[in-house]
């Protein structure tokens, strides 16, 4: 059996992605799963599946220079018997790595990164050149994450960074839920236009500026068009405001955050993500696996959600103009070409960006690290 650590930033709620992550084969493995910040709140599905830790750190506690917080990880990973820990997003690599040289018996270590600029300065890449030297593995969720790994770090050796892309339980996206009824939940007499959709948070790198004023473009040559956005964040006032300045107050749906997702996909005719950086978002995993169509930016690893499939267009996302474009393509379809374009976009996701293949390949790294580890 091997006992596998996973290490996240923070708990701020059920997160799908490290639950799926966490569901390793039982016969050969064990997880753990650690909370270096955040609250335990019993609504973690997790907790009643495998052990959970919540150490409750503050956020400049999270440092390899607190001697509390190494001592709260190497306490986990004596008393679980931990052989591989795997670490996720940057901020937690400094503390694991100092937990691991004072523990009593070292686990493996790997990091995965979520999204691109990890080493945007000099200072973060000395860091990571000193940091990354005890990684066994370096795991980007797209190849687009993986080479802006290599392209910024100094003396990684290629072999060492990997590429697992993230994936998803398409289950909830594959329910069959009338798009009609979808449209009356959402928006009670919505109108029979096309309906635009985004999910995330309302800030700066989701670029929502550069939607709304695409969108108002398209809403001068189809104003019977809708544009929800779904998802919280500091930009929400502000995004407010603009929609209303355009003159969109009608056209445009704050959603604000949604647990019901899959409904609210089922409703929109195409989605669109023009962030500015992503690593692989599960948004637009979700979106396709629901069979919508897309316009989405091409940065980080998007194209490779996109491959040749014929499923939308990939934009720059600082080009207004080509955005508006795009997605006034779109609405101009058919809803049998769009139905085709979402059920290309369905198969892209079903045939290489499931829960079970990312989970696949996460065993396969496990399971030869502890072998090159030689535990007993």
């Amino acid at each position: 059996m091997i006992n596998v650590l996973l290490i996240v930033k923070r708990y701020s709620g059920d997160y799908a992605l490290v639950n799926e992550m966490a569901r390793l084969d039982e016969q050969r493995f064990r997880c753990v799963v650690c909370y270096l910040s955040g609250e335990r709140d019993g609504k973690n599905s997790l907790d009643d599946r495998i052990t959970t830790y919540y150490l409750g750190l503050k956020n400049n506690e999270i440092s390899p220079w607190n001697s509390r917080a190494r001592k709260l990880l190497v306490d986990i990973f004596d008393k679980e018997q931990i052989h591989v820990v795997n670490c996720h997003l940057q901020r937690t690599i400094g503390l694991t790595v100092a937990a691991a040289r004072i523990a009593r018996r070292p686990p493996r270590l790997l990091a995965t990164l979520h999204g691109l600029g990890s080493a945007d300065s000099w200072k973060r890449r000395f860091g990571n050149w000193f940091l990354y030297r005890r990684l066994d593995r370096v795991i980007g969720v797209s190849e687009g994450v993986r080479q802006d790994i290599l392209r910024k770090n100094w003396g990684l050796k290629p072999d060492k960074v990997v590429t697992i892309h993230n994936g998803i339980d398409p289950t909830p996206f594959l329910a069959d839920i009338s798009r009609a009824a979808a449209r009356r939940e959402l928006l009670p007499n919505g109108g029979d236009g096309c309906w635009f959709g985004t999910l995330g948070r309302l800030s700066e790198v989701k670029n929502q500026r550069t939607l709304l004023r695409a969108f108002a473009r398209v809403v001068a040559v189809k104003p019977e068009v809708r544009l929800f956005l779904g998802g919280r964040g500091e930009l929400e006032g502000e995004l407010r405001i603009l929609a209303k300045s355009l003159g969109l107050a009608e056209q445009v749906v704050f959603l604000g955050f949604r647990r019901d997702v899959p409904l609210v996909l089922r409703a929109l005719d195409v989605f669109v993500l023009p962030s500015l950086r992503e690593g692989l978002p599960l948004s637009l995993m979700e979106a396709m696996c629901s069979g919508l169509p897309a316009v989405a930016s091409r940065v980080g690893g998007i194209p490779e959600l996109f491959g040749d499939a014929e499923i939308g267009a990939l934009v720059d996302p600082k080009d207004e103009a080509c955005l508006a474009e795009m997605m006034l393509s779109l609405a101009s379809l058919s809803c049998e070409d769009r139905s085709r374009l979402g059920s290309n976009a369905r198969g892209k996701v079903l045939t290489h960006f499931t829960a079970k293949e990312m989970t696949s390949k996460y065993a396969t790294i496990y399971a030869d690290i502890y072998e090159a580890g030689h535990f007993g």
